[in-house]
């Protein structure tokens, strides 16, 4: 028994000595093939950057090495810049179209960086973008690499030398007209046509100018910058002649300095919404319109509503093409011409539909009629409608509105229990049903005195 207890302690005695004259496991592990050099950034490519167009915006960058936990690796400097001939291949690797720089428009405080023995993160080079020297209508790339470091001594990753900041401008593509302000004005003829009509929303609102002759124009501060890739535009509605005709637009950053941007010949004299498309998109806090002359070659002129666009373009009014349209069918009208259904259709607010109020078999409500739109239309959603401009008290009340496709089957589009009997204004009422059909039929139900006999000015879908 005691020699198996010597020969068991003398084994562990051998081990404990072996182990003490043998060198100790190293703390630190060198693994200098797996060492490299890489930009701060890189492995996330491509970073965006937001920039406010009202100040410079400045971030920074630095080299790290990494394959190792021994930073005592001797001082290495580090040689960055902006190289642009990276743009072009970026795009054609990522099926994209960023812009270059302009120019100017991006600095490095410094060209190299260093990490100093015992760090493995080496200083700040700080990157400064100018807002004011870029179009942000586009975005654009900046490449920005590690060219060398020193005497070759840890590698360079060419995986993550180069850092992608995608730079685009903090700008919106939202016209938001509530934000807008005027900046000025050529003239306003009276309190009640003021400028602010111009993007209050209401069609039949507008502002005047003074008489005093052409041109005459108006700026606006829309107090954010926008990306503006055209304009909207609704003229006067009531049929006044003196609509704008030669247009000019231009846009500023500072208000002061104006580009233009768009001239218009003829702009079209119609009521209807008109898309204007500008030749290139813009940026711009501010923009200008002015009217070189009108249709009427008056000494004053006017306009209804104004506004930017971009992204997807809008779509403009549908001609509904109401002076091809045929009444049908109907139950009655007073006089034949002078009071029949077609005058609803006119676009002459001024003429009337008057039903026979003096017929007991065809008087009394309700009153009806039917038209042939003549081809298929698209879904109305909603319709225009101006009361009768003198003698009231017979104006609709309880109003349907129905769309068909063959003159047999109907689907109601809307119903209207009150309708207003306002005829200063132009009323504006928006289908629950949107439904596209070749027929349209309106029945007046009741009217707001309770008569036998009832009328309208004018009826426009849209």
């Amino acid at each position: 028994m005691k020699n198996i207890y010597a020969l068991f302690i003398s084994i562990i005695l051998g081990v404990f000595i072996f182990y003490s004259c043998s060198d100790p496991y190293p703390k630190l592990i060198e693994l200098e093939r797996f060492m490299y050099i890489s930009l701060s950034g890189a492995a996330d490519n491509p970073k965006t950057k937001i920039i406010d167009l009202d100040k410079n915006a400045t971030f920074p960058l630095s080299i790290s090495y990494g394959g190792t936990t021994n930073y005592e690796q001797g001082e290495i400097i580090a040689e960055l810049g902006i190289d642009n001939s990276l743009v072009a291949m970026y795009n054609a690797e990522n099926k994209t179209t960023y812009s270059t720089l302009p120019d100017g428009s991006v600095s490095l405080d410094k060209t190299t960086l260093t990490i100093v023995n015992g760090s493995k993160v080496s200083d700040l080079i700080q990157v400064t973008i100018k807002p004011e020297m870029i179009n942000f209508a586009k975005d654009y790339l900046l490449p920005v690499t590690i060219k060398s470091a020193t005497e070759g001594k840890i590698t360079i990753n060419e995986e993550l030398k180069t850092v992608y900041y995608i730079i685009k401008g903090n700008v919106n593509t939202l016209p938001e007209e509530d934000k807008w302000t005027v900046l000025e004005a050529s003239s306003v003829w009276q309190p009640s046509f003021p400028v602010e009509n111009i993007w209050d929303g209401d069609r039949n609102s507008y502002w005047h100018t003074a008489l005093d002759g052409m041109p005459q124009w108006f700026a606006v501060n829309m107090n954010d910058y926008k990306v503006i890739e055209g304009f909207t535009w609704v003229n006067r509605q009531d049929g006044a002649d003196a609509v704008p005709k030669h247009v000019r637009f231009e846009t500023s950053m500072n208000g002061t300095d104006w580009t233009e941007v768009l001239e218009v010949l003829e702009l079209p004299n119609t009521n209807m919404l008109q898309i204007l498309e500008l030749p290139e998109k813009v940026v711009a806090r501010y923009f200008k319109v002015t009217f070189l002359s009108n249709w009427a070659d008056a000494s004053y002129s006017y306009v209804a509503e104004v506004s930017t666009w971009a992204g997807e373009k809008p779509t403009g009014d549908y001609n509904w093409e109401k002076e091809t349209w045929e009444v049908i069918d109907f139950k009655s009208q007073w006089n034949n011409d002078s009071y029949a259904v077609k005058n609803i259709f006119d676009n002459n607010k001024n003429t009337i539909w008057h039903s026979d109020p003096f017929n007991a078999s065809i008087n009394g409500m309700p009153q009806w009629f039917v038209v042939d739109m003549k081809k298929m239309r698209p879904a109305i959603k909603g319709f225009l409608i101006w009361q009768r401009q003198d003698d009231h008290g017979m104006e609709p009340k309880h109003v349907v509105f129905s769309v068909s496709e063959d003159n047999v089957n109907w689907t109601q589009v809307l119903e209207v229990l009150d309708m207003s009997n306002d005829h200063t204004v132009e009323l504006d009422y928006k289908t629950t049903n949107p439904t596209s059909g070749r027929y349209l039929k309106v029945e007046v139900k009741t009217n707001w005195a309770g008569g036998a006999w009832t009328y309208f000015g004018e009826i426009t879908p849209y």
